[in-house]
């Protein structure tokens, strides 16, 4: 339908760009928060358990989205693979702050494998979601997400604001990629 010589969006139009909007903030939420975390601990600026809160409670959000569409037991694994993403989050950042390599080591492992989980969760519970896909999305934030920590850590801040901002890039392509799925998922019903 044309209005004022503007087409006018249907409902699954508004449908579609709430969905896209929800899933970027969400994404670029974890960002800014894993950062906040990150400088919080290194700098002893800020209150890194309020921070470290707010990220373990993100997920929540992701699972009450994913309930509504997949149902309760695909949510709650959903649920529980982006809570032990805040969880390596805080341990990398942990270790390190105290300098222990072999706790850095085994933190950024459990990253890759984390994300390596939730890229095959993600094609498990949608077809509309491709399972390398999600895995290069989520290794390409990972990285980054760890070049940023090793940037806070050692002080470079200039490096630090150039990969966050690829970070931000990285998470809106997520949050996209996610709401696309969605969509598609709920439309084939």
């Amino acid at each position: 339908m044309m209005i004022s010589g503007k087409e006018e969006l249907s409902y699954s139009d508004y449908a579609y760009l709430n969905l896209v909007k929800n899933f970027r903030h969400l994404m670029t939420q974890m960002a800014f928060l894993t950062r906040e975390y990150f400088k919080a601990v290194f700098s002893d600026y800020g209150n890194a358990d309020t921070i470290a809160s707010r990220l373990y409670d993100l997920p929540h959000s992701f699972q009450q989205k994913a309930e509504l569409i997949f149902g309760t037991p695909l949510s709650e694994e959903f649920l529980h693979l982006l809570s032990l993403h805040a969880i390596y989050i805080q341990t990398l950042a942990n270790a390190l702050a105290k300098g222990d390599q072999a706790e850095v080591d085994y933190s950024i492992q459990r990253l890759y494998a984390n994300a390596a989980d939730i890229a095959a969760h993600y094609a498990k519970i949608n077809p509309f979601w491709e399972e390398k896909q999600w895995q290069t999305l989520l290794y390409n934030y990972v990285g980054m997400l760890i070049q940023d920590a090793m940037a806070l850590a050692s002080g470079d801040f200039d490096k630090d604001l150039d990969i966050f901002d690829r970070m931000l890039r990285s998470a809106l392509l997520m949050g996209d990629y996610q709401a696309d799925g969605f969509i598609q998922y709920m439309t084939a019903k």
